[in-house]
């Protein structure tokens, strides 16, 4: 212990804050994820219980592929801020380690922020989406006009792609703010 003491004595220099705030953001990361988790559950949970309210055959399990991204999306997301979390730690400790500096501005901040956003309209938008896409489908109790033609199956697969899009717009949104902000130069 007295050598190791005795190594820090002589130590005098600057703090980087950018890694530290980089840690920090990390560990707000983990703390989001886990916080989110239970939340994004419960609406996955409502979402693969949906039931048009007119017709009470057209469910979740009649949009195609809708009902396996659903159930894997609370895993999938809790898996991005872990992993965001420990990216993120280890650009803080390699920025810290002077291993290069950080980029921490506003636009890097938003983006990060953004990530939470999509997660959140995503979840909000899905269901106002089965219903719409639901009364079409059921066009009063007639189904879809015979006119459009090939419509059907493209209101099928409607709520997956939403779905899809807004996850992959909160792992790319998220993906490119601690890219800006681990932005490292060798020195």
């Amino acid at each position: 212990m007295k050598k190791f003491l005795s190594n820090l004595r002589g130590e005098r220099g600057a703090v980087n804050m950018g890694g530290i705030l980089l840690m920090g953001i990390g560990m707000v990361f983990l703390a989001v994820g886990f916080i989110m988790f239970p939340i994004v559950t419960t609406a996955t949970d409502s979402l693969l219980a949906y039931a048009f309210a007119t017709n009470a055959a057209i469910v979740a399990a009649c949009f195609t592929g809708f009902t396996a991204v659903t159930g894997i999306t609370p895993l999938l997301i809790l898996i991005g801020y872990v992993s965001a979390s420990v990216f993120s730690m280890y650009l803080g400790m390699k920025i810290t380690k002077g291993s290069g500096s950080s980029k921490l501005d506003l636009g890097t901040m938003l983006l990060l922020g953004v990530s939470l956003i999509f997660i959140a309209i995503g979840l909000i938008i899905l269901p106002v989406a089965l219903d719409g896409i639901s009364t079409v489908w059921h066009g009063a109790g007639t189904g879809i006009n015979a006119a459009y033609v090939g419509l059907e199956p493209i209101l099928i697969v409607t709520p997956l792609l939403i779905l899809i899009s807004f996850i992959s717009a909160a792992v790319m949104s998220g993906y490119f703010g601690i890219k800006r902000a681990g932005q490292t130069t060798d020195v």
